[in-house]
């Protein structure tokens, strides 16, 4: 009878506590409470980055159009084609994970444009953005404002790479990054797996279509102005 009593006791007990079932023993015996599982964080500004590209790019719209002189669009063009080769290369050894809203690595990828920068994408991006800055607004002092933010969110976002990649690979990430500059390269080559131009280029197709919108709205910008004028 006493023993059936106990029985009972435990199951009223297990009742009144149900969270307690699932609570592993030495969580019990320190008394401490189970930690839940930590999600990732996502840095707000590497989730949005396009987004805050875009914004700047509209806002460089408001602002009058120079005239398109020849040596500005010689400038233009000279950065652009340097930036698209750039972003091609590095898009050939790297895999699909560029434009989502976390970080993710699956190797450490320390071959092709990685052997001689650590972020030729970000470069890349910037040296798109300064063309495109120039090509609008030529040469002169209005350009500076839109640099300086352009470049420093570029320079932000590498630092963010930094802080993951070392955190994810630890010792091997310092060791590329002792020998490898963040944004200017060096002249060094390492041999690594790679895909084709074409499938590089066709990875990046968001990219390319975002460009060619910036372009649209930039020569269409100039010739209203024109035509207002």
């Amino acid at each position: 009878m006493d023993g059936q009593m106990e029985k009972e006791q435990e199951q009223v007990n297990t009742i009144e506590n149900p969270a307690e079932q699932n609570v592993p023993a030495e969580s019990k015996e320190s008394g401490a409470a189970p930690l839940a599982e930590e999600e990732p964080k996502r840095e707000f500004l590497f989730r949005y980055r396009g987004w805050v590209l875009g914004i700047l790019s509209l806002i460089m719209l408001v602002f009058e159009p120079a005239d398109l002189e020849l040596i500005m669009f010689l400038i233009f063009i000279n950065i652009f084609i340097l930036a698209f080769y750039l972003r091609v290369k590095a898009r050939r050894v790297i895999g699909e994970h560029t434009r989502g809203d976390i970080q993710e690595a699956d190797e450490l990828v320390t071959w092709g444009a990685y052997a001689r920068l650590r972020h030729p994408l970000y470069v890349a991006n910037a040296a798109f953005g300064i063309s495109l800055i120039f090509l609008h607004l030529g040469l002169s002092l209005r350009v500076i404002p839109f640099i300086v933010v352009l470049v420093a969110f570029e320079v932000y976002l590498g630092k963010l790479d930094d802080r993951f990649l070392e955190k994810k690979f630890g010792d091997e990430w310092k060791i590329w990054a002792q020998q490898t500059p963040a944004f200017f390269p060096r002249e060094f080559h390492r041999s690594g797996p790679m895909r084709s131009a074409k499938e590089a280029f066709l990875a990046d197709h968001f990219t390319w279509l975002w460009m060619i919108m910036i372009l649209l709205l930039i020569v269409v910008r100039k010739i209203a102005f024109m035509l207002w004028t």
